[in-house]
C-alpha cells in the first residue's frame, strides 16, 4: 500500500468543536453535567419547599451546565488565536510504519508504536499522542478511498487502542 497523503487546516469552529468533543467524551464529564442538570430540575420543581434557598447547589449546577461550556468556548478560541500551529495547513503522510506531519512551522515523524490510540466520530479521525493530546483529521479532507485505507493501516497496528467505526 502506498502512502495516504492529505492536507488539512482546522478552522476556529473545528477547533472549538474538537475541544468540546475531547472534554465531553469522558464519562466523568457526562456524569457531572448530568448531576448539574438534575440539580437544576430539583431546585425548580421543589422551589417552594426550601426554608433557605439552596444557593450553593444552584451555583454549582449553573457552573457545570453553563459555566464550563462557556469557559471552554472562550479558552479554545483564545488558544486557536494564540497558537499558530493549530491553524496551520498540515500535510499528513501516513503509511503502515509512520505518520509524517508537515506544517508551515514544523516537520514531525511519528512511528505508530509511539501513538497512544486512534478514535473516530462522525466528523473526525483523532490520532492520540497521549490521553489528552490528539491530532485532528477532518473526514472531509480524505479523498476517494483514503478513509478506508487509513482505517486499514490503523487496524494493522496491533498494540494501538483504536475506536474506529466498523
Amino acid at each position: 500500500m502506498d502512502k495516504i497523503i492529505l492536507s488539512t487546516k482546522l478552522s476556529i469552529d473545528d477547533f472549538i468543536k474538537v475541544n468540546y468533543h475531547m472534554l465531553y467524551r469522558k464519562l466523568i464529564m457526562k456524569f457531572i453535567t448530568g448531576v448539574g442538570i438534575i440539580m437544576l430540575i430539583l431546585i425548580a420543581v421543589s422551589f417552594n419547599d426550601y426554608e433557605t434557598f439552596p444557593w450553593f447547589q444552584l451555583l454549582f449546577a449553573l457552573f457545570v451546565t453553563v459555566g464550563l461550556p462557556v469557559q471552554l468556548y472562550f479558552s479554545a478560541k483564545r488558544n486557536y488565536n494564540t497558537n499558530n500551529r493549530v491553524s496551520e495547513l498540515i500535510t499528513y503522510e501516513i503509511d503502515k510504519e509512520n505518520i509524517h506531519m508537515i506544517g508551515e512551522s514544523f516537520d514531525t515523524k511519528l512511528s505508530w508504536d509511539k501513538v497512544y490510540g486512534v478514535s473516530e466520530n462522525k466528523d473526525w479521525m483523532l490520532i492520540w499522542q497521549t490521553q489528552q493530546i490528539a491530532n485532528v483529521l477532518p473526514k472531509r479532507d480524505f479523498k476517494d478511498n483514503q478513509l478506508q485505507a487509513f482505517r486499514e493501516v490503523v487496524k494493522l497496528q496491533s498494540r494501538l487502542k483504536n475506536k474506529l467505526k466498523k
